[in-house]
């Protein structure tokens, strides 16, 4: 098996795949240090995994429930990347006596000590091994969220060291980490590399903690990666990010005092007297005056687009209603009579036979 420096050597520089190796067995010691002060003992790595994939190898393995843990990796350079860290929930409820009747209980429990226990271990990271950063290199964990990796998955675009193992506490816990090219190359890139070489360069190398995972890529992994170009004499950086300078902080400002809002106190009202009944018009009589449009509707039929372009001077077209029944009264639109058509000097007029009342009309359009 291939050793995790050789192989990162093969995407990054020589110095930052040492870095890398280095920094990878430094944060496993200090996670199982902050694991060992809660748990009680430091946890062991079984069944350790690592390969190079592309996000689209890797989307069918979180069907079942989960919960991601966002690793937000910031610098003072402002580069950002963002690794996940991904567990199963039930096994994860099993492991920190978390489990519950109810399956939503037992997840926002589970949430709440496992966010606990991972912030420490965060916490130790930045103390013990992110501290040397001349960048400012710092990690920080998000809410533990439900179920979202699938997303997260589909919206990345770039390759991932995908690392798993068994970590044993007490009760087996299968623990997956995602950790994009980005997030890989701005840990080398902001470490010290001097350090981290020398470390790598020690006698028999440096020596991982008991139960430290370590992870191996294959030729194959690489080749089906397609990462690697093998006509080039030299590996070439891929993941190498541009380097921004730091911004210029702004002069302090000075701290203006904080207003002091004003003391409140309950509104108070006075009673409304009783007003006497109004004296003038009706409410009706106030709309008597408003014009309102009246319209007769004689029938009505249906026409393809065909029989109107067809239309002409003497075409016929026969309506729905039988000839002598009442003719529909309408205003603004509305139903309100029927009536007989009559002729008024010389004028078309239309004689009040019914009036449709608002219940009437009501049990018309539902017969």
């Amino acid at each position: 098996m291939t050793a995790p420096h050789e192989v990162l050597a093969q995407l990054l520089s020589a110095a930052q795949a040492d870095s890398l190796d280095a920094s990878g067995k430094r944060a496993w010691a200090a996670a199982s240090g902050a694991l060992r002060t809660i748990l009680g003992n430091a946890p062991t790595a079984l069944g350790v995994d690592g390969r190079l994939v592309m996000p689209d190898e890797i989307a069918g393995e979180f069907a079942a429930p989960h919960l991601v843990a966002p690793l937000e990796l910031s610098t003072s350079h402002d580069q950002t990347a963002t690794a996940y860290l991904v567990i199963p929930t039930s096994e994860t409820a099993a492991a920190l006596n978390s489990e519950a009747e109810d399956a939503s209980d037992q997840e926002q429990q589970t949430i709440v000590v496992a966010s606990t226990m991972l912030g420490q271990v965060v916490q130790s990271l930045n103390l013990q091994v992110f501290s040397a950063s001349p960048s400012g290199l710092v990690v920080a964990i998000d809410d533990l969220v439900a179920n979202t990796m699938p997303a997260l998955i589909e919206a990345m675009d770039e390759p991932a060291l995908y690392l798993t193992f068994v970590a044993d506490l007490g009760k087996p816990l299968p623990v997956a980490l995602v950790l994009p090219g980005t997030f890989l190359d701005i840990v080398a890139g902001a470490l010290p590399l001097e350090a981290a070489a020398a470390e790598a360069s020690g006698a028999g190398g440096p020596q991982p903690a008991a139960g430290a995972p370590s992870f191996s890529l294959t030729a194959d992994d690489l080749d089906m990666a397609k990462l690697v170009e093998e006509e080039e004499p030299e590996p070439t950086p891929i993941f190498a990010m541009p380097r921004q300078q730091p911004p210029v902080p702004p002069p302090p400002q000075p701290r203006r005092p904080e207003p002091v809002p004003p003391p409140a106190q309950r509104a108070r009202f006075a009673p409304i007297p009783d007003q006497p009944a109004p004296v003038g018009q009706a409410g009706i009589d106030l709309l008597a005056g408003l014009q309102m449009n009246v319209s007769v509707e004689l029938g009505r039929t249906e026409l393809t687009v065909a029989d109107i372009l067809g239309l002409g001077p003497g075409s016929v077209i026969e309506l729905d209603r039988i000839a002598g029944e009442p003719v529909d009264i309408l205003v603004n639109d509305r139903l309100i009579a029927r009536g007989e058509v009559v002729v008024v000097d010389e004028n078309f007029g239309v004689r009040v036979v019914e009036v449709i009342r608002r219940q009437a009309e009501q049990e018309e359009a539902i017969g």
